[in-house]
């Protein structure tokens, strides 16, 4: 069977289109940028444990659009797990707040020193195409030690600071910077 020119013409300019889109890959960054200050004995450890909803927790990146819907960004993901990085991430944050923190994840303790367990339920992490990024967390603080048993909740906003992928990445960050002021406010 001979394909016509036209018909192979239009099937090669497609795998070409298809062979040529390469993925870009994005992580979140602890904000405001700059280096953790050395640690040679935390005095509090803080055990962090975050969710995400499914629909945003996949590797590529999730835009909203005006239709209330969502736009599946093949080529444009996240270089690790998002779930992952929101956790390292805000993990970073809250340590580059409080020298005196220790932060890693749930079950990981030396008995030696007092634990913080901060559990999050992110309910909605949005990115609105050239608007904003959005998260809305709800978060349980407890620490045993100090008696606190704390629960809250809001929404926190950044703009999109450029119609970039590297922006809702910046965007996201800025949030979770959001979050960790708001939480160290609580431990």
């Amino acid at each position: 069977m001979k394909l016509p020119l036209a018909a192979l013409a239009v099937l090669s300019l497609a795998c070409a289109c298809v062979a040529n889109h390469s993925d870009h890959f994005y992580l979140l960054s602890v904000q405001p940028p700059g280096a953790l200050e050395a640690r040679t004995s935390p005095a509090t450890e803080v055990a962090l444990k975050v969710s995400l909803p499914s629909l945003v927790d996949r590797g590529e990146m999730i835009i909203e659009t005006a239709a209330h819907g969502v736009l599946v960004v093949e080529h444009e993901r996240w270089a690790a797990p998002l779930a992952d990085l929101v956790t390292d991430t805000l993990a970073r944050d809250l340590e580059q707040r409080r020298a005196d923190l220790l932060v890693s994840g749930p079950g990981v303790s030396h008995a030696s020193r007092p634990v913080v367990n901060i559990s999050i339920e992110l309910l909605q992490l949005t990115v609105s195409q050239g608007q904003r990024a959005s998260i809305e967390a709800h978060w349980h603080v407890s620490d045993a030690h100090a008696g606190k048993d704390l629960v809250g909740g809001d929404v926190f906003n950044a703009p999109l600071t450029a119609d970039s992928y590297a922006a809702v990445a910046a965007a996201l960050s800025a949030c979770l910077a959001q979050l960790a002021d708001r939480l160290i406010s609580q431990i």
